[in-house]
């Protein structure tokens, strides 16, 4: 198959008994079959061709993971038109750059989180030509007044401000971020309510006099009228291009599907910007060829999937990575239910779809495993004892058996030697029966958390901790964790079903050339096991930037895509590791050059660790900036009698310093296989998490440490010397 249209008729006719997506609905999963998604994407498609849109027009399209994100990317690329995902998420910054940058005539919002970020940069958006929201967004109005694509709520009871129109006016009172969408009536009661009861309110909210609060507030109040919002384009609902394409197909309308059969391989298909983590993001083009390169490829190089799977989707459609694997999952048959990745929605979805495949970040199992310890830490002595008890004997059975089933990788040598392979066959033949019976008695509970059907979980998106790697392998969790960019549609590289070979991210799919060569000189290829530059060659790679021709020469030579990502290959050249980012890499002043990756992977391994950046560029010495677990360590001073006022008190505790300062030197040392000048030397705690709202990660959770190193200029100074 060639392109994502013929691979979704394919699926469709393949597989029609079968249930495509799955979406909760009154605490149950609800499935939509094949014939019935196609058909809503037919009806969506036909939709916005009737509404005007042409092949070759661009499309925003920004909303997290939901079964009306998946309809309208096909349907949008089945009418030969460019889609330009944006997380649901998004800033309006973030999306006013996206969206003229991409030249886009129009935008599909998800609701109205994402509309009130859209009002804040309306006016820099004059080429956005129609709204079609996925939702419908809150309109203070009576029923009959209220447009197809909003939801009326009452101004007024009894001639009196209702209380929810009184306590949204005080939010935007006391919010400059927020907006107010009224009818022409709700427009004309407020009006009148506030000649009368200004004094009132202002005294309420603790407004001083002449602060000039009704003036802000009459700027952000956008009125609604005879369909459209003031000063925006042409709105409709999602249902309302649906209803209109339901009603042309049933007239014999075959306007979609006459347009779907004429994409070609080469076609331009999406752009999606990179996340940004050093410049303004990049829109990396990608056609129908580089797609299908992943939808072809990677499920005959992952393992054993078929229709009869279930996938839970937890992560953000807009992210290629979840992406393709949606396409995957449709081209081989299997179900995708939608959850969240968040553990109030993750762990009931788990029991209640019992997934047998997941996608997911490193973050979720880092979470699970800080979890699991920390319920551990909360039973009796006994309990405690029994489990560390019992990983101890895994662990040495899962690395015996991987060395004689050659799993675990090598890096300065061909293969173990006799006498590692002798060893290894004791520690089986020694610990196989105990460790099937704590598989059994202890890590099942475990694996039931995850459903209990699982085959395996793909890890991406970000390098997997070794602890958390050695901690699921050893509790029979098989993680196959693989490796990609948005540049290469994206999966380059990934471990197999039949062949998971730990600490790597396995072999390159196939079709795919990977090679390793000198940081300096990339005509140099790298002898296998040593560290270079990670390059990709395939009909994966992308087509280029988005308008930017000079960043696409510098990482597109000869076919061959310059990652940037520093990586080895085993000695036997078959499988690959990722170190880290070129450009993340710290050269102290002494000339040391110190990949901040692993150690930054190494301290949040602590329990009282939620986020950590290694810093010294130029500098003496390391230090990191940590973000506390702040439930963790507020525990911590509960069993220890530390009293304290905020976050902000806590953290300048000299007992918590201590804490912290004995956690970084027990994790980053030479028994872990640090050399001295990795040691950090000095710490700064945060009293807040690193925020996309200030730029500071992208929306993809990556830290952005260029702007982190200018926020925190002064502690990267006191810590790691001047």
């Amino acid at each position: 198959m060639k392109t994502l249209n013929e691979m979704l008729v394919n699926s469709v006719e393949k597989f029609k008994d079968r249930p495509a997506f799955k979406v909760k609905k009154d605490q149950k999963f609800i499935a939509i079959s094949f014939p019935e998604f196609y058909q809503r994407v037919r009806q969506f498609g036909t939709g916005l061709l009737e509404l005007g849109f042409q092949p070759g027009d661009h499309i925003g399209l920004i909303s997290e993971n939901r079964l009306e994100w998946i309809i309208s990317d096909l349907a949008i690329i089945g009418i030969g038109a460019v889609d330009v995902p944006a997380s649901g998420n998004s800033y309006a910054k973030d999306i006013s750059f996206k969206l003229n940058h991409s030249d886009s005539i129009a935008s599909i919002l998800e609701g109205e989180k994402v509309l009130n970020e859209y009002l804040k940069i309306s006016s820099q958006l004059s080429n956005i030509k129609k709204l079609i929201l996925l939702e419908p967004v809150t309109v203070f109005s009576e029923p009959e007044e209220i447009p197809q694509w909003a939801k009326s709520t009452p101004f007024q009871t009894d001639g009196k401000i209702s209380k929810s129109f009184y306590k949204k006016v005080c939010s935007i009172i006391n919010n400059n971020s927020l907006y107010l969408l009224v009818s022409e009536k709700a427009k004309f009661f407020l009006d009148q309510y506030l000649s009368e009861h200004a004094e009132e309110l202002s005294a309420s909210l603790n407004l001083a006099k002449g602060e000039g609060w009704e003036e802000r507030l009459w700027q952000k109040i956008y009125s609604v009228k005879e369909g459209k919002i003031g000063g925006l384009p042409s709105i409709y609902s999602f249902s309302q291009v649906e209803e209109i394409g339901k009603k042309l197909l049933e007239k014999g309308d075959l306007r979609f599907v006459s347009q779907a059969k004429k994409a070609q391989p080469d076609d331009l298909i999406t752009i999606i910007y990179t996340s940004g983590t050093t410049s303004d993001p990049k829109g990396v083009m990608l056609t129908h060829r580089n797609i299908m390169h992943n939808v072809n490829n990677l499920p005959k190089a992952v393992g054993d999937l078929n229709e009869r799977d279930r996938f839970l989707s937890v992560l953000p459609s807009w992210h290629i990575y979840e992406r393709t694997v949606e396409y995957c999952t449709i081209s081989f048959g299997a179900s995708t239910a939608y959850s969240k990745p968040f553990k109030q929605i993750l762990l009931p979805d788990l029991l209640l779809e019992k997934p047998t495949l997941m996608c997911t970040v490193p973050r979720i199992w880092n979470t699970l495993y800080k979890g699991i310890l920390d319920k551990i830490k909360k039973g009796s002595s006994l309990e405690r004892w029994l489990f560390y008890k019992s990983l101890a004997i895994a662990k040495r059975y899962k690395k015996a058996r991987r060395t004689l089933d050659n799993t675990w990788p090598l890096f300065d040598r061909d293969q173990f030697t006799p006498e590692e392979i002798a060893e290894a066959q004791k520690t089986v033949n020694r610990l196989s029966l105990p460790y099937r019976i704590v598989n059994k008695l202890v890590f099942k509970k475990i694996r039931d958390t995850l459903g209990g059907e699982a085959k395996f979980a793909i890890s991406g998106g970000g390098a997997l901790p070794e602890e958390i790697d050695l901690f699921f392998d050893a509790v029979d969790v098989l993680l196959l964790e693989g490796y990609g960019l948005t540049e290469t549609s994206p999966v380059v590289a990934g471990r197999s079903q039949s062949n998971p070979i730990i600490f790597t991210v396995g072999e390159p799919i196939p079709e795919t050339a990977v090679k390793i060569v000198d940081k300096e000189k990339h005509d140099l290829e790298m002898p296998h096991g040593q560290l270079g530059i990670t390059m990709v060659k395939g009909d994966l790679v992308m087509k280029g930037y988005y308008k930017n021709e000079n960043k696409t020469a510098e990482v597109l030579k000869d076919g061959w895509f310059n990652t940037g990502d520093l990586g080895k290959k085993t000695y036997n050249g078959k499988y690959l590791k990722i170190i880290g980012r070129i450009k993340d890499t710290i050269v102290l002043r002494g000339g040391e050059n110190v990949e901040p990756q692993p150690l930054e992977d190494k301290l949040e391994e602590s329990l009282y660790i939620s986020m950590a950046i290694v810093v010294g560029q130029d500098k003496p010495r390391l230090g990191a900036l940590i973000v506390p677990d702040f439930e963790a360590i507020k525990e911590y001073a509960h069993h220890n009698n530390i009293s304290y006022q905020d976050n902000q008190d806590l953290i300048k505790k000299k007992e918590i310093l201590s804490l912290f300062q004995q956690e970084q030197k027990r994790l980053i040392s030479k028994e872990h296989g640090f050399q001295p000048y990795e040691t950090v030397m000095g710490i700064a705690l945060l009293p807040e998490e690193f925020s996309l709202e200030k730029g500071e990660i992208t929306d993809s959770v990556k830290l952005k440490r260029f702007v982190i190193h200018e926020h925190y200029q002064k502690e990267i100074d006191r810590i790691c010397g001047k």
